[in-house]
């Protein structure tokens, strides 16, 4: 058993952000190369005045089970978030609103391309770097190597961060200290066993939409295994024998709306603030058993978004 280590749970951010945490600074105001983008974003960033704790400025269902989970372990663990705007941070670094992401078709897409994101997570990395010291998940591991990390991260995210992550993996004292927690990912090369078996089938386990299948698998990781004993093999083999007794997924059966029911969706919902990204618009009538194909949805956001400024 180790009892010299600590368990960072490290998640990404959520789109959703609290009311209270002021008015939005939205990468899709600037255009360019993603150095320019990234020049201009960062002195944006920096001259914002008024921030919150992140733990405090994120919101939604997905970001309370990552709490959740934090608070299970609490006393053994630190949280950390990977934002897309702002790189990798603890839960209590303070924040402005904002709104980036590794979201391909998201207005505030960091990049285009595969590429380009991969360079706009570099320039975080340099950022954090000159700030607080830690940049990237392999330079957290390389000052705590005998740690546990737990991490949880969307797809788009683990795509930006995966040489990252099997860096990190490489430099802790056993690669059974990392376990990463991507739904439906079946296999990312250098990670093995370190990326835990999780499909649509677990929520028939914790419940919940999917889009927030990543969060809740954290959270049952966290409450039903004592995180001293925390083991990619382990947890691994534990969850392959639970997948076998659960139910395939659920269908989901949405109800399709023609461009005037999705219209009167999006309005009102547009002139909240901070205003929520189509993305987010998206997964939420989706989540209330609505259907939209989402270059509709998104066609329907952007014509909506324009008229009404």
């Amino acid at each position: 058993m180790r009892t010299d280590s600590t368990l960072f749970l490290i998640a990404n951010c959520a789109a959703t952000k609290r009311v209270a945490a002021g008015e939005p600074v939205y990468l899709r105001n600037w255009s360019g190369s993603v150095r320019q983008r990234f020049r201009w974003w960062r002195n944006a960033i920096e001259g914002q005045h008024y921030t919150m704790p992140a733990r405090d400025c994120y919101a939604g269902d997905a970001w309370s089970q990552v709490l959740a989970a934090e608070d299970t372990s609490r006393g053994k663990s630190q949280l950390w978030v990977v934002s897309a705007g702002l790189g990798l941070l603890p839960a209590d670094f303070p924040i402005p609103n904002y709104s980036a992401t590794f979201v391909n078709s998201d207005p505030d897409s960091v990049a285009s391309d595969s590429p380009g994101r991969t360079d706009w997570w570099n320039l975080l990395v340099e950022w954090r770097r000159q700030t607080s010291g830690i940049g990237s998940i392999t330079d957290l591991a390389l000052a705590n190597p005998k740690s546990v990390f737990l991490i949880a991260l969307s797809a788009p995210y683990l795509t930006v961060l995966k040489h990252d992550i099997v860096a990190a993996r490489s430099v802790l004292a056993s690669p059974d200290n990392l376990l990463v927690i991507s739904a439906g990912i079946r296999a990312i090369a250098g990670l093995g066993s370190s990326l835990l078996p999780i499909d649509a089938r677990f929520e028939n386990l914790v419940g919940g939409a999917r889009s927030t299948l990543n969060a809740r698998m954290l959270r049952y990781i966290v409450v039903e295994n004592n995180s001293q004993n925390l083991s990619a093999a382990k947890i691994s083999a534990a969850l392959t024998a639970t997948a076998k007794g659960l139910d395939s997924p659920r269908s989901v059966e949405r109800l399709p709306l023609d461009d005037n029911d999705v219209a009167t969706f999006i309005r009102p919902r547009l002139k909240e603030t901070p205003r929520p990204s189509a993305s987010v618009l998206l997964r939420s009538l989706r989540d209330g058993g609505f259907a939209c194909e989402q270059k509709r949805f998104h066609r329907l956001y952007k014509t909506i978004h324009l008229a009404q400024i």
